[in-house]
């Protein structure tokens, strides 16, 4: 009953068909696709007959007796689901082979969602700057929702660009940057779909955008040992603060358990670089709260261990207030992420994606 409870019960696409796990059952078969937000594994048997593996929130996926993060598409790679985390070799789920995708797609694309694909193992997201309408959609007006925000984290958008522009300068390679053009009144993509949007025509938008990023995760997690996704956002609270968000670490899971809290505060962490150039802090220390600020839903649905490491940053309004200001921001933020990177995300594994979005060009405006 535990794998009943614990793990949701498999639904075979393509056939009728229904398979239910049993306690200690190892389903084989080839790596189809991923969906890191839903947490959804596509497996195909030997007789070409499609799995839809919805994995709980609390697995873990171990290659061999390592724990890695929630998606790995390399050739030939064998992974293993554990249901019980503590349990590695237990209840698990091996996936063999090569991974296979539709022909010429990866994720849909939308003049409202600019997405530029890295090199790196850097991901730079920016939910909250955009300032177009969505056709057809009108301004959320539904208050009774957590969280509830209609109003931009004004030039944020111009300053993850600008960030991702000077990492590449810097490092001759380049970030993933997502990024949404789209003003947040009309849509927001840092909420679950159920609190994100009111209007049935923004349901395209927030697709593009979180495939994008499941995407470019996907790709970070092939390429690297392990790769960050920075989300780029605004606060008032403290106009002169830049405000850190990990869910108290557990986001950056990954480095802190390699490196302990270093990757969060240490002397080449974002926020020691942060400090270095001027910029106050905050939180300072281990035990201290995030709150309000803690890492939204972006940073919690594909940060450590569902996807990368990843770190929510609140940028105070005094550090984005002008082109001159946020050039200038966007400048010592790349060069706290240059050191970042050279400490803790160059190793690469010997396995190359095979595969990119062929059906169109990737947007550069």
């Amino acid at each position: 009953m535990r794998m009943f409870y614990r793990f949701v019960g498999l639904a075979m696409i393509l056939t009728s068909s229904v398979v239910m796990a049993n306690d200690n059952q190892v389903i084989s078969g080839h790596l189809i696709s991923v969906n890191l937000a839903k947490g959804e594994l596509v497996i195909e048997d030997k007789e070409h007959q499609q799995s839809v593996i919805k994995v709980a929130r609390s697995t873990r996926i171990f290659h061999d007796d390592q724990k890695i993060t929630l998606i790995t598409l390399c050739p030939k790679q064998r992974l293993s689901v554990s249901i019980d985390s503590s349990i590695p070799a237990a209840d698990r789920i091996d996936l063999l082979g090569e991974r296979k995708f539709p022909p010429n797609f990866l994720y849909p694309t939308n003049d409202l969602v600019t997405v530029i694909p890295g090199t790196l193992p850097l991901i730079i997201s920016a939910p909250h700057g955009g300032r177009e309408m969505i056709p057809g959609v009108p301004k959320r007006k539904d208050d009774t929702i957590p969280k509830f925000v209609i109003t931009m984290d004004s030039n944020t958008y111009e300053l993850a660009r600008s960030i991702t522009e000077n990492i590449e300068q810097k490092l001759g390679g380049r970030p993933w940057f997502i990024g949404a053009k789209f003003h947040r009144s009309y849509l927001d993509v840092n909420r679950s779909v159920e609190h994100g949007l009111e209007h049935k025509n923004a349901r395209e938008v927030y697709i593009a955008y979180h495939q994008a990023l499941q995407h470019a995760i996907s790709q970070v997690a092939c390429q690297y040992q392990t790769g960050l996704l920075i989300d780029v956002h605004g606060q008032s609270r403290l106009p002169d603060v830049v405000w850190r968000g990990t869910r108290k670490g557990t986001t950056m899971g990954g480095l802190v358990d390699q490196f302990g809290w270093e990757p969060i505060e240490g002397k080449l962490s974002l926020m020691h670089s942060f400090k270095e150039c001027g910029y106050p802090i905050h939180p300072k220390g281990i035990d201290a709260s995030e709150a309000p600020f803690t890492g939204g839903f972006i940073t919690g649905t594909y940060g450590y261990p569902y996807g990368l490491n990843a770190i929510q940053l609140e940028y105070g309004y005094s550090f984005r207030a002008s082109k001159e200001i946020y050039l200038k921001t966007a400048q010592d933020t790349a060069n706290a992420i240059l050191k970042f990177n050279n400490r803790y995300l160059m190793k690469k594994l010997d396995c190359v994606t095979d595969v990119e979005n062929r059906e169109l060009p990737h947007q550069t405006n």
